[in-house]
């Protein structure tokens, strides 16, 4: 399901196709985005988008993300001359002043990123993203599961906080978590698990094939056996509930998870072969092509290449496939990269590999005018605290907390300013 947030920038809806009689103008322009209502969103008070945009939200309905950009599935609306228009089809009509020159031929006419709200009220599913060779032979082989045939890699930054599973462990956490869960050694084979905790030292080669030996047998037997994937997570839930003293936190996560995912559902026990990470405000992650990771709880700006693939393993109702996790998965354990930190100048730029974006955060002080040079590229600004002025040479816009900026490639300078403490995200792409 999915909800127009254009109550959100109080205009009315226009349903139109793109008229040539509506150029692209040298200035910024208001978004209108569009709400997923997933069910892991943030519900009632704890919904954080509607308080976001300042509306109210439905009781009972979850709010997981609001998307800004121009993927088919959920194209942001341009405010032009009071009507609307699809993101994705004025790009088509207006490539070279939306998007620039560079990023037009570089991405093939569209807009290379999709800038997201996300608010996790509850864990999201296990998962991994294929990379491009992969995702354009999974969009060709299942279209309907795979709706793109392109990468996923992807930047998640906290906006006050986030809980989240990435990547594999360490080593020796892996082959430590074998030992305190006997449940999941039987349950891998007690060949495996033994040849994991008997390995000392390993190198890095061979850590990678250790874990993908571990990985290939905890997700191949919870598809072929899943009865005796649902004893063991059984057998374990109960242990941990009868034990005296405190949980650990995976612990607790298990127990939590259970209770919402009876059955046999191998996330559970994926839950003790990854990271768990916390993100204090501002500092962010980054999941590059099969990276295993799952949201568990916060709101987080994430920017992405301009896909919606997903792989999924377990925590879902949805389609999971564990022959297509286990070929993409990177086996790489290890700590996970802590992006972000203090602002230069009011000034944190997350960078990562991937060509398609980069994401940087602004605070705005009272007084101070920040100056823009966008280079003939286009961006997305969304105002997550206070409210700012552009100033550029055709007037002055306002926006507020909540609301989303378009920056064609032809507005190539600007200003912004405040007259009280502001945050803004910018996702732009780092030609």
């Amino acid at each position: 399901m999915v909800e127009s947030a254009i109550h959100a920038i109080g205009i009315k809806r226009i349903e139109m196709s793109v008229n040539p009689l509506h150029p692209v103008k040298p200035a910024p322009y208001l978004m209108q985005n569009q709400i997923q209502h997933y069910e892991w969103g943030a519900r009632d008070r704890e919904a954080f988008i509607p308080q976001l945009l300042g509306i109210s939200p439905k009781p009972g309905v979850p709010y997981g993300e609001l998307w800004m950009g121009a993927h088919p599935k959920a194209p942001s609306h341009i405010e032009v001359d009071d009507e609307l228009i699809a993101l994705d089809r004025w790009i088509a009509r207006y490539p070279q002043e939306l998007l620039g020159t560079a990023v037009s031929a570089k991405f093939n006419r569209q807009l290379p990123f999709l800038l997201k709200v996300l608010s996790a009220g509850e864990a999201l599913s296990i998962q991994a993203h294929p990379n491009k060779t992969q995702a354009r032979l999974l969009h060709a082989a299942s279209p309907e599961h795979y709706p793109d045939d392109n990468h996923k890699p992807e930047v998640a930054v906290a906006l006050d906080s986030l809980t989240a599973l990435m990547g594999f462990r360490p080593f020796d956490e892996l082959s430590a978590a074998l030992e305190r869960y006997p449940e999941i050694s039987e349950f891998v084979g007690m060949d495996v698990a033994e040849r994991v905790q008997r390995t000392s030292a390993p190198d890095l080669h061979k850590q990678h094939d250790l874990t993908k030996m571990l990985l290939t047998a905890l997700i191949t037997r919870s598809v072929t056996h899943p009865d005796v994937l649902a004893d063991a997570i059984d057998r374990l839930a109960h242990r941990l509930d009868t034990t005296a003293g405190s949980l650990t936190e995976a612990e607790t996560l298990f127990i939590d998870l259970r209770r919402k995912y009876p059955g046999a559902d191998i996330g559970l026990f994926s839950i003790f072969m990854l990271n768990l990470v916390h993100l204090a405000e501002g500092e962010a992650i980054f999941a590059e092509a099969g990276v295993p990771h799952a949201y568990i709880k916060g709101n987080i700006i994430e920017c992405m290449a301009n896909s919606d693939n997903v792989v999924r393993i377990g925590l879902t109702p949805k389609y999971k496939d564990a022959k297509t996790l286990l070929d993409i998965l990177k086996y790489e354990p290890g700590a996970v990269k802590i992006l972000g930190g203090k602002p230069s100048g009011g000034t944190v730029v997350y960078r990562t590999p991937a060509p398609e974006f980069r994401v940087s955060r602004f605070n705005v002080s009272p007084g101070v005018t920040r100056h823009v040079s966008m280079l003939n590229k286009p961006s997305i600004l969304i105002v997550t605290q206070g409210e700012i002025t552009l100033r550029y040479a055709g007037g002055a816009d306002a926006f507020r907390r909540g609301q989303s900026i378009f920056i064609p490639a032809i507005l190539s300078e600007y200003s912004i300013l405040s007259t009280q403490p502001s945050v803004i995200f910018q996702a732009d792409v780092p030609i």
